[in-house]
Order: structure tokens, then C-alpha cells, then sequence
């Protein structure tokens, strides 16, 4: 299965409703104009490459438009909206990095290469209903919530605010993201849709915390128990399967307890570092702490973990789940364990644990693919 195909497309002409999506370069007519033409068009096509690399899947490419890279997610393949702010806050980190990188290692002294660090990016993030139509281009998208999307990409947030990189959610897609996550208000008025209300994500402060943010990580090397299992779908469509806790019950163990884990979100309301899981499933009921948490490709946690019986006392814990793109546009997705305490003692009690942990993992990997089909087929619809 190749990248960016693990979703057929729709039936044509059929009104759904999903996320709408405008990735768009900051300071592009700018930079295009007082530079030269052709190193300038180079270095855009390579932005807009990697933008369109990062949002595509799970979102889905429409167009490009000019220095814009316009994409839509059906909102049965984006089950909640925390997913889309993470997909947008990384594409920015590696948007910048990119920017940091091509500035670094030109030798160029052209206006173009010169240039560089003048561009930015800003994203305008609507939820709303549209028809999607398949031409001789390819497949595109209609409907008065796309008119609006592109509208709002003329609009007054850094001239009133002084953000230069932001995503822009408007009132609909607020109501999709979680309760506790709080943003400035903020309102544009375009003709024919009178007032459009809607929230500013500052960028700015997202980049420096995650450059800034310290690494916890369990490797292969280190742990001392590590389990995989392997999906035909990417990264960023699986990962919702394994951070949320609903999605979660559909493949994870639930012998002991058939809810949702309890999850306490950190400080800034969102899912990340400092966010508390009780998960009381398997054979051990767990009370973890988020440490690390990088969307899309890894998370590990620590925690206590007391397993059931009293056989084997509480222990101390940490846990990694990567997912690794596979070449084919799969995922390898890998939970890591190492405990903190490497006594004697300690490491003779793992063996009984391994054996509790592997009967899980079988179970785990028939029940998340069928989850994963089950999820695709149904966003094709019906197919007559």
C-alpha cells in the first residue's frame, strides 16, 4: 500500500461534512516580487512540498494554490479535533526547521536565498459541510464553508494582534477541539457571511516549547520488555487509535474493565506532557504521568503499575509507544518497557510479567486492524 492511498476515494458529488484546511505562506508576493524569480519559485516549491508531505495523510490534498496548499478531512477519518491542532503545531516545528536549515546552508548571495527568513506560515482551520467533485484535475471540493475557508484567508489577525505564524479556528471548528483548550477570540466580516467568530493559536510560543522540550524516551536497546505490531496505515492515522482513550477500547485489552481510561489533560487543557492516564484494563491497574510527547511519532509515560493478585508487587515504570513509517506507508508501532528499579528482584518478576503482556499483544493487533478497516470502509459510504 503505497503513502497517502490508504483511503479510496468518495462517491462523487456527496454532501459530507469534515474539516477544511489552508496551509498558507507567510510574506510570499513579498518575497516573489523583490527577488529573484526563479531560486525564489525553488525554495516556495520546496516549502510547500513539505507542508503538503505533513498534512497529507490524514488529511486529504485538494489543490495547490499558488503558496497555498489546501487540504479536507472527512470527519469520520479525523475522530477528534485535539489530532488536527497536533497535526498543524508539527507541521509548523518542521516548516521552521526547514526555514532554519535552508538560511544555514545557502551559499547563495542572491535577494532570494538572502531572503529566506522573511517567510512564514499561518493555517485557517474551518469545520463545516461540502461536496467533494472528481474532474480531469482530480478531486475537489464545494460548497459555501469552502468559499468561506478561502475568505478568511484576507483577513486582519496580524495587523490587530501583532502574530505573525497562527492557526485560526473558527467558531465551528472550536467546538471540535477540547473544552479546557482556551485561545483569544477573534472576528472577521466578509459579505455574504455577515460576522465569522473564531479563535487565534499563537505559533510562536508552540515552536520554542518544542524545541525546548526534553526528550524521554525509551529505545529498543534499553527496554526490557518491547512488543510490536504492524499496520498498513500511517502514522498520523494510527496514532489516534493509541492516544485516545475511546478508540482505544476497541483494541487494547479490556478484561478487567470495559471504560474508557481516565485521562486528566495537563495544565493547557490539551493532551501532552503533564497529562495523568489510570488505566485499569489488563492485568495491572496503572496510574501513569505523560513525559515526552511528540504527535505522530512517539509518547512515553511513567507511572506505577500494581498487578492484579498481589503476586507480583506494584512496580515503576517507563513505557514508550513509538510509530515508525514503514516504507510502504505502514506503521510499526512498538511499546517499550523499562523499569526504574533494576534490582535483582525486580528484573526476576518481569519474566512472569512478559507472560501476562504477550497474550495482550496478539489480541491488540487483530482487533486494531479490523478497527482501522472497519473506520475506512465506513467513510467510503455506499458505493452505488
Amino acid at each position: 500500500m503505497m503513502p497517502g492511498r490508504y483511503l479510496p476515494m468518495h462517491d462523487s458529488d456527496r454532501t459530507r461534512e469534515g474539516y477544511l484546511v489552508i496551509a498558507d505562506i507567510a510574506g510570499y508576493t513579498r518575497f516573489l516580487v523583490g527577488t529573484e524569480l526563479e531560486h525564489a519559485q525553488s525554495i516556495v516549491e520546496e516549502l510547500t512540498n513539505l507542508i503538503r508531505r505533513r498534512l497529507v495523510p490524514p488529511l486529504r490534498f485538494v489543490k495547490l494554490e499558488g503558496d497555498a496548499v489546501f487540504c479536507y478531512a472527512d470527519a469520520r477519518t479525523l475522530h477528534e479535533g485535539e489530532s488536527l491542532v497536533e497535526l498543524l503545531e508539527v507541521c509548523y516545528f518542521e516548516f521552521s526547521n526547514l526555514l532554519f536549515n535552508m538560511e544555514r546552508a545557502t551559499t547563495c548571495r542572491c535577494a532570494a536565498c538572502a531572503s529566506i527568513g522573511s517567510l512564514d506560515l499561518k493555517f485557517v482551520a474551518h469545520y463545516g459541510s461540502f461536496v467533494a467533485q472528481r474532474g480531469a484535475g482530480g478531486e475537489d471540493v464545494a460548497g459555501p464553508d469552502v468559499i468561506l475557508v478561502h475568505r478568511l484567508l484576507k483577513n486582519t489577525i496580524t495587523e490587530r494582534t501583532g502574530i505573525g505564524a497562527y492557526v485560526f479556528f473558527t467558531g465551528a471548528c472550536m467546538e471540535r477541539l477540547p473544552p479546557h483548550f482556551e485561545l483569544p477570540k477573534h472576528s472577521e466580516n466578509y459579505e455574504s457571511f455577515g460576522e465569522t467568530s473564531g479563535a487565534v493559536h499563537d505559533l510562536g510560543p508552540v515552536l520554542e516549547q518544542m524545541r525546548q522540550q526534553r526528550r524521554e524516551y525509551v529505545s529498543a536497546e534499553g527496554a526490557d520488555y518491547e512488543a510490536t505490531i504492524e499496520v498498513p496505515y500511517p502514522p498520523p492515522v494510527v496514532w489516534q487509535y493509541v492516544v485516545d482513550p475511546v478508540q482505544r477500547l476497541r483494541w487494547a485489552c479490556v478484561l478487567f474493565d470495559k471504560n474508557p481510561d481516565t485521562v486528566a489533560r495537563n495544565e493547557h487543557g490539551r493532551a501532552g506532557v503533564g497529562g495523568k492516564v489510570h488505566c485499569n484494563h489488563g492485568p495491572a491497574e496503572a496510574y501513569r504521568e505523560v513525559i515526552d510527547w511528540r504527535p505522530f511519532n512517539y509518547f512515553t509515560l511513567r507511572g506505577l503499575a500494581q498487578f492484579r493478585g498481589g503476586f507480583i508487587p506494584a512496580r515503576q515504570m517507563v513505557e514508550t509507544f513509538e510509530l515508525a513509517p514503514r516504507a510502504d506507508g505502514g506503521t510499526r508501532l512498538s511499546w517499550r518497557i523499562r523499569f526504574l528499579d533494576r534490582s535483582r528482584f525486580s528484573m526476576l518478576t518481569l519474566k512472569a510479567i512478559t507472560l501476562l503482556f504477550r497474550g495482550g499483544v496478539g489480541y491488540g493487533k487483530a482487533k486494531l486492524q479490523a478497527a482501522l478497516e472497519e473506520d475506512m470502509a465506513a467513510a467510503l459510504g455506499p458505493t452505488s
